[in-house]
């Protein structure tokens, strides 16, 4: 307890400075309309390479299961569109740029709820010890480093070259049965890790959505809006929409 106090004012200081450069950044961004803009281009364009780069390698990716690639190009989709989306919105509507720019932001952040998820699921399938997930020989080959420790686990991956060695075989998931075991505990959950993250940010991104939406009529001085912008008209309009 005594340890855990001698951290707060560490942990204070560290929460200020993030405060501090969170409020130069958005008043960096309200002052300079270019700053803005380049960093949203720059962000979108990085955005569709990283996704097309990450559905091209998802074939081999974690073993490029079927239920781990539908999760990487369902994600790749939602987050191009919604960044593509936002992007259409700039100069038409800042209220639903921002919309999209949320959900482009959360949907970013999916694998980083997915990594937390991984580690609880990867000690549940341990715990439950009844999971495999497939293995070429060579990728056993690779993990394990040595030939005679792969025959000894593996005795139909004998070969001459367990390199090129593409026959299949189980391999138990459990973070206690070494490298081998831990990667394919991990190899097991992926996909459904990144389908349970997905669900959930979706839902989490779409709820506050509609919690702040009277933020979208009561806020003023966004960057992109436009310099004759009339609220109260706005805030009629859309409740004569209801």
């Amino acid at each position: 307890m005594l340890v855990g106090l001698q951290f707060l004012p560490a942990i204070r200081r560290v929460r200020l400075l993030l405060k501090l450069c969170f409020a130069a950044l958005l008043i960096v961004f309200q002052k300079s309309v270019l700053l803005h803009r380049l960093n949203g281009y720059t962000c979108l364009a990085l955005l569709i390479v990283g996704n097309i780069s990450g559905g091209i390698i998802s074939r081999r990716s974690f073993g490029g299961e079927i239920n781990a690639q539908s999760a990487y190009y369902i994600l790749a989709i939602m987050l191009i569109f919604s960044g593509l989306m936002g992007y259409y919105q700039v100069k038409r509507d800042t209220r639903k740029h921002r919309k999209w720019m949320l959900r482009s932001v959360v949907y970013f952040s999916v694998i980083i709820s997915a990594r937390l998820i991984m580690l609880a699921a990867r000690l549940i399938v341990t715990e439950i010890g009844t999971y495999y997930s497939l293995w070429r020989c060579d990728e056993v080959f690779f993990v394990l480093q040595d030939k005679d420790t792969l025959l000894q686990m593996f005795p139909q991956c004998a070969s001459e070259n367990p390199n090129e060695n593409g026959l299949y075989v189980p391999v138990h998931a459990s973070v206690h049965e070494g490298n081998l075991g831990l990667a394919s505990a991990v190899r097991v959950v992926q996909g459904m890790t990144l389908w349970v993250a997905t669900i959930i940010h979706m839902a989490l991104v779409e709820i506050y959505v509609r919690i702040t939406e009277s933020l979208n009529f009561k806020r003023h001085g966004f960057v992109l809006e436009p310099r004759d912008f009339d609220s109260e008209a706005m805030f009629l309009r859309h409740n004569s929409n209801w």
